[in-house]
């Protein structure tokens, strides 16, 4: 599609057993008017082959031969998106049909707002509703709430694409949290708006989940610290958020100790 209005992206690792429903969710969207980019980042099961039976003129798939890691894999992504907005979609989570129309229209109207993301379900692997995420909150006006706590979900988001080329991607020091590491950066400059309503629903971590494979390691709770240190230095917090972001980095730093420990 020439000058898709929408380019979608979605990167792919060991998701076979999910890939098929989630871009099922993204074909069958009320919005049309969009591109749809598939990084298959080296897996090693049968997603590549289950996304090349599906046939679509709006997939434009990119494979990659050897796994080069979420972040890159995103960044690698974001420059072959054409369209205005872009849209983040994990490759086991499923879009509301309406989803990308609804962000769509808000973001034409609201000028002002950057990135906008929305409520979720979270299901399990037999896709039933084990939680429903509700957040009614404007970060735009009280952008701190994000400070101690990510709330936004990564595949619910829809964004400039003007903003990759001010930002250059996503923080490419961050293997885990790059979505977290991205929002952080963003308040600093621009507005965020979560809406009240259920666009989405999200996997619970699996073993082929990123959460799971890292959990396992210390890595996310370095990163943690990292971003904190990040924070601290760059945005602007009163005592009382100091003193929660103080308790936050020794509950972060027995953790590590915990890991090391067992």
């Amino acid at each position: 599609m020439k000058n898709p209005k929408v380019s979608i992206l979605m990167t792919v690792f060991n998701h076979q057993k999910y890939i098929k429903s989630s871009i099922n969710s993204i074909l069958s969207q009320t919005f049309k008017n969009f591109e749809f980019i598939i990084i298959e980042n080296g897996s090693t099961d049968k997603s590549g082959e289950i996304i090349s039976k599906i046939k679509d003129k709006r997939i434009k798939l990119f494979k990659i031969k050897k796994n080069i890691g979420r972040t890159k894999g995103l960044n690698y992504g974001l420059k072959k998106c054409n369209g205005k907005y872009i849209v983040i979609q994990d490759s086991d989570d499923n879009s509301k049909k309406n989803r990308i129309s609804i962000q769509y229209k808000f973001l034409e109207k609201n000028v002002d707002v950057a990135l906008v993301a929305s409520n979720y379900n979270i299901i399990d692997e037999r896709n039933r509703i084990i939680k429903k995420r509700r957040f009614n909150s404007d970060l735009y006006k009280y952008p701190n709430k994000i400070l101690f706590n990510n709330i936004i979900a990564h595949s619910t988001v829809m964004y400039h694409n003007k903003i990759i080329k001010e930002f250059g991607g996503y923080p490419k020091n961050i293997i885990y949290a790059q979505d977290y590491a991205f929002y952080l950066r963003l308040i600093k400059k621009y507005k965020i708006k979560l809406l009240n309503e259920t666009l989405a629903n999200l996997r619970i971590n699996h073993k082929n989940s990123e959460t799971f494979r890292l959990r396992r390691s210390s890595d996310i709770q370095f990163e943690e610290i990292k971003l904190i240190l990040w924070i601290l230095k760059n945005i602007k917090t009163n005592f009382k958020e100091k003193f929660k972001i103080f308790f936050k980095v020794i509950i972060t730093i027995v953790k590590i100790f915990r890991f090391y420990l067992s």
